[in-house]
């Protein structure tokens, strides 16, 4: 056995740790934050980067000298705004914060992928120090941006696959207000590339949709998410797009580019591409809905004769003139005052319009607000396996406070609980419904004053959203000033919450029963028993299990079970199921001829309340097999 020639540490040790922090190559750096100045360790330096040693005025010379990347300055400026005007809680603290940013590197014009840990110290609440390490990630991250391409993208024509498309998109849209954004969602549909595809070949055929594919791409922005969602459509989203003009001279110039004739020997095909536009937020807030309004639109086009574009029209806010550029504030104008002339008549079509109770639920609370002259209007669901309420949908002014969680860097779910309890402890039933009114917070118990001071919360008014006997919520109006609600605002949102709890809140008691009867589904198409359901009036059957409808056709529920069973022009004269009371629990037993065979065999019915059917006298007829 060789002899060991040299000490190995029985456990961790300083040497052990300079040897992996080398191998790691990480720099370390000191921030003295009182006189802004910043110190780099390049002891063990990372070639890559090039970083001063000591940096004078540094939150400012960060980002003009160009040492962070231009597109990540921003979470400098986070880092900073936390820690100078978002203080820890509790004085004399810490606080932790991790990114990942693009640094200055030693080639030229290149940033280098790094992973920053820092520690910030609190002289009260006063930020003095902070230490950090950097990390290179480069390998990492190009490694991780590949595979992420490759994932993402379509391989024929280089664009968004469909689900990278959808999920880009809405997430873009997650980010964006209804009060103050506008976007266009295009559909593109290729007309006649079935015929050249099955005429020319399927290779031929990928080389139109690659055209197609390079044609969308040079004719929008960089900006622009480009997708393809099926086999010859695309997807094109246009974020910040108030000027209808442009994107009407984007789809005119796309239709021209792509109308051709497609020759291959003495065959010629035409071609052309037919386009469906629907805007955010006039056609929805999310990308379902965009879709489908563009979906309708690009059916315009086909219908119409091809190689042509069609805007959406939507006759709650007028349709869009070819000739016009949209005002960015005609809209949300429009949609204000046919609120405030009929709050009732202007949701239900908004509802209507869209086909969206999400949408309508964004867009009115808004509109609530501005009515009211608001600053936050909200909607909390209620968990009864918790029993908490989370919040499903904010509005804000520019005042208020923001109360969602992923709205702020730090944990506020101690600020959201003492809210929470502040308007539960006001609740009590009122001719409008059961609310949580005050006029002016500071009146209430000193143990609300801190945080109704945190919040800017001076008023509010908050109503239950209930469904039957079941508690689906709340909505709140609130205000940063004292106020008295009036008569008009408390029935207001009375109606709201009426609206809400019946209309636009999806009910979990529903999707309960809707679950519920599936599995029952499941459970009788597995049994080996004919088993089927009728209506008790008409006789007909609704449902049959796998064992009957191997055996009949999918139209024959057209006709009364004595006849398609029993091949009888009147009832059975032993009928169990015109035996079974109107809503009891039995069951009735008797023997019906076999209505394939014609032998006797045993035969029970009972009473059945199905779901969405629970209002039809309905019952379930079982009998065993032959």
């Amino acid at each position: 056995m060789n002899s060991v020639n040299h000490k190995i540490p029985p456990a961790f040790t300083d040497e052990v740790y300079a040897a992996l922090e080398k191998f790691d190559r990480r720099i370390y750096f000191h921030w003295d934050l009182t006189q802004d100045i910043l110190k780099v360790n390049t002891s063990t330096p990372d070639t890559s980067y090039d970083l001063p040693e000591l940096l004078s005025d540094a939150s400012t010379q960060l980002w003009l000298a160009e040492l962070i990347h231009p597109e990540d300055v921003f979470r400098l400026r986070l880092y900073l705004h936390s820690i100078f005007h978002r203080p820890p809680r509790y004085a004399n603290g810490t606080r932790n914060h991790s990114c990942k940013l693009r640094l200055y590197g030693r080639k030229q014009h290149s940033y280098v992928w790094s992973e920053i840990h820092i520690i910030t110290y609190f002289d009260g609440h006063r930020p003095v120090a902070a230490f950090g390490n950097i990390r290179n990630i480069q390998a990492q991250k190009l490694w991780q941006q590949r595979i992420e391409q490759e994932a993402s993208h379509d391989k024929l024509t280089g664009l968004l696959n469909k689900d990278a498309t959808q999920t880009q998109i809405s997430t873009v849209l997650s980010t964006m207000s209804p009060q103050h954004d506008q976007a266009a969602l295009l559909l593109i549909d290729a007309d006649g590339f079935k015929n050249i595809n099955d005429s020319f070949g399927h290779l031929f055929g990928d080389a139109v949709l690659t055209d197609i594919g390079k044609a969308i791409e040079h004719n929008f922005r960089q900006s622009d998410l480009k997708g393809r969602v099926g086999g010859d459509e695309f997807v094109v989203f246009l974020p910040n797009s108030s000027d209808v003009n442009i994107i009407k001279i984007r789809c005119e110039q796309l239709l021209t580019q792509l109308k051709r004739d497609y020759t291959n020997g003495d065959s010629s095909l035409p071609f052309s591409v037919s386009i469906g536009i629907s805007q955010y937020p006039e056609h929805g807030i999310t990308y379902t809905n965009l879709f489908k309004h563009a979906d309708r639109a690009l059916y315009e086009s086909k219908s119409m004769g091809r190689s042509r574009y069609t805007i959406y029209q939507n006759s709650l806010f007028g349709s869009n003139q070819s000739t016009s550029q949209r005002n960015p504030d005609a809209f949300a104008d429009l949609q204000q005052k046919a609120f405030n002339d009929n709050m009732i008549e202007c949701i239900f079509m908004l509802l209507y319009e869209t086909n969206s109770p999400e949408t309508t639920t964004e867009l009115s609370i808004g509109m609530f607000g501005k009515r009211f002259n608001l600053d936050r209007v909200s909607i909390d669901g209620f968990d009864h396996d918790t029993n908490q309420y989370t919040n499903r949908y904010e509005w804000l002014s520019p005042r208020a406070v923001s109360l969602r969680q992923q709205n702020h860097e730090e944990n506020i779910a101690d600020l959201i609980t003492a809210h929470n309890n502040l308007v539960l402890s006001q609740y009590k039933p009122t001719p409008y419904g059961v609310m949580s009114i005050c006029p002016d917070s500071s009146v209430l118990e000193a143990k609300y004053q801190a945080e109704a001071q945190t919040m800017g919360l001076k008023s509010f008014a908050h109503c239950l959203i209930s469904h039957g006997t079941d508690t689906l919520g709340c909505v709140g109006f609130e205000s940063s000033q004292p106020q008295e609600f009036s008569q008009e605002i408390i029935s207001s949102l009375s109606i709201f919450s009426v609206i809400l709890g019946n209309i636009l809140l999806p009910h979990d008691s529903d999707a309960s029963i809707k679950q519920e009867n599936e599995h029952l589904r499941d459970i009788l198409n597995h049994m080996q028993e004919m088993i089927y359901i009728v209506d008790k009036i008409t006789m007909k059957p609704l449902y049959y299990n796998q064992a009957i409808r191997q055996l009949v056709s999918s139209s024959s529920n057209q006709y009364p079970c004595y006849h398609l069973f029993h091949n009888r022009d009147s009832l059975c004269p032993d009928c169990p199921v015109r035996k079974l009371s109107g809503e009891g629990s039995e069951y009735i037993d008797t023997t019906l001829d076999n209505w394939i065979a014609g032998t006797p065999v045993h035969t029970r019915a009972c009473n059945l309340c199905w779901g969405d059917e629970k209002s039809q006298p309905l019952a379930m007829v079982v009998q065993e097999p032959f």
